[in-house]
């Protein structure tokens, strides 16, 4: 064996070593400093042999149909029939729920009334009807619409992260992530975009993201004054979690890969408790959304909420549990976020306050535009084939215990993993229609500028 894999054969417990050294979220934010163990580009030997291990894996099942493939049960966070939930929805009679949007009214219904049409749809639709991007049942061809625009290593080690570096357990993590995906058919949400979505969540910016904390992380408000079970379907406000959670992941970019979450308890009253969405909240953000969240501050609660937190704790991973932190006033925000981007309504020097940014009729021309699709999914297809072959000569290299080629495969892979995302973003403007942050501007392809929106003397 040559020096790097006798050098791994010696240590006790892969497990037990990769991972190591993570520093607490307050640690991080104390020295300034983001905490990259265990990210891409950024793994230990051991690491970076469990992610080839996960990758064989991967590859060995590639080609089954996903429905064969072991992995952990899928649970529902609540018993909420979700067929009969829009049926209930639907026979509601109508009432105006915030600013004119009514009860169970979509954006794409309020545009219509607002008469904002396209010309590329047949009725003035403004996305066309939804086709799949999911060409066959297979392993490959389901994460494949997994990854989307992420770096392929990222998802995976998002899995490896979750599980402490338990290759059987991120495995199955991964897989029932995947059968999930597909079960609530995330790719079809991700299609129609905020068009589909209940207008008063949209209108009311139940949750929006604005500004950046001290590591950088894209900073997340969700103000629960604003939110009333009453006022939307469960079916809608798990389709809006769903949404808001992949267009979040628009925003992510290695070295950043997770989000500063703020609960703005500002206001908040018994009326504003959702159990079923909070249970959905935090099921997704531990089973299919994994490392996602880097810190959660929950914000100016009422005195009686740490009797609400009794019973919410329980509820949370040990990982995100660790990642929670409570402040009063705005001198804890600061903490974590600078006066320049905290919002002023709390006690900063931004004075941004939301307004939805309404659809514009001919934004997302290019999903309606067939043949363009068809050779950006080709040019796509080839550069995932030439990553695949890339990684089986790495896989092969530490099979081999052959150092100096599994360096260089790892190189190599890196550098057509960047050429897979640039690819994946292309493909994307045919397949995910516009949203709020490509409409202000904040975020054109990779690139994040809170600058168009923050407003500032």
């Amino acid at each position: 064996m040559s020096g790097l894999f006798k050098s791994l054969s010696r240590q006790r417990s892969t497990v037990d070593i990769a991972g190591a050294g993570r520093e607490a979220i307050t640690t991080q934010f104390t020295k300034g400093r983001l905490d990259t163990c265990g990210a891409f580009k950024h793994l230990t030997p051991v690491e970076e042999k469990l992610l080839a291990d996960f990758w064989k894996r991967l590859l060995d099942d590639f080609d089954k149909p996903i429905d064969s493939i072991d992995c952990d049960p899928i649970a529902r966070p609540t018993d909420s029939d979700d067929a009969a939930e829009r049926e209930k929805a639907k026979n509601t009679p109508p009432f105006e729920v915030f600013e004119g949007c009514m009860f169970n009214q979509s954006v794409a219904e309020k545009c219509k009334e607002l008469g904002i049409v396209s010309e590329c749809g047949k009725d003035g639709e403004l996305v066309p009807v939804y086709q799949s991007q999911i060409p066959d049942n297979t392993l490959r061809s389901a994460f494949w619409s997994a990854i989307r625009e992420d770096h392929p290593d990222v998802l995976v080690l998002r899995f490896l992260r979750a599980r402490k570096w338990d290759l059987d357990k991120a495995y199955k993590m991964a897989i029932a992530a995947v059968k999930w995906r597909i079960l609530e058919k995330v790719e079809e949400i991700i299609w129609y975009g905020d068009i589909h979505n209940d207008a008063s969540l949209m209108w009311k910016g139940v949750s929006y993201a604005h500004g950046k904390d001290k590591l950088g992380q894209p900073i997340i408000w969700s103000g629960s004054y604003l939110h009333h079970q009453k006022d939307q379907s469960y079916p809608q406000l798990k389709r809006y979690l769903i949404w808001m959670m992949e267009t979040l992941r628009q925003l992510l970019s290695p070295p950043i890969e997770r989000v500063c979450l703020i609960m703005d308890l500002t206001d908040h009253s018994n009326a504003n408790m959702d159990w079923p969405f909070v249970k959905t909240f935090l099921k997704f953000l531990e089973a299919y959304y994994p490392e996602c969240l880097g810190i959660c501050i929950v914000y100016n609660g009422p005195w009686w909420f740490s009797g609400v937190w009794k019973l919410i704790s329980p509820l949370l991973d040990p990982v995100v549990a660790s990642k929670i932190q409570f402040a009063q006033k705005p001198e804890g925000l600061m903490k974590f976020i600078d006066e320049k981007e905290l919002l002023e309504i709390r006690g900063g020097k931004d004075k941004y306050a939301y307004e939805y940014a309404k659809p514009s009729p001919e934004e997302n021309k290019l999903m309606f535009d067939d043949e363009g699709r068809e050779l950006v999914s080709k040019k796509l297809d080839g550069v995932r084939e030439t990553f695949i072959a890339a990684t089986k000569d790495w896989i092969k290299a530490k099979a081999d215990s052959d150092d100096s080629k599994f360096a260089e495969s790892s190189a190599r892979r890196i550098e057509i993993s960047e050429d897979v995302k640039s690819a994946a973003m292309e493909k994307d403007k045919y397949t995910r229609a516009r949203h709020f942050y490509t409409r202000t501007g904040v975020l054109v392809d990779s690139t994040v500028d809170w600058s168009k929106v923050q407003a500032h003397d």
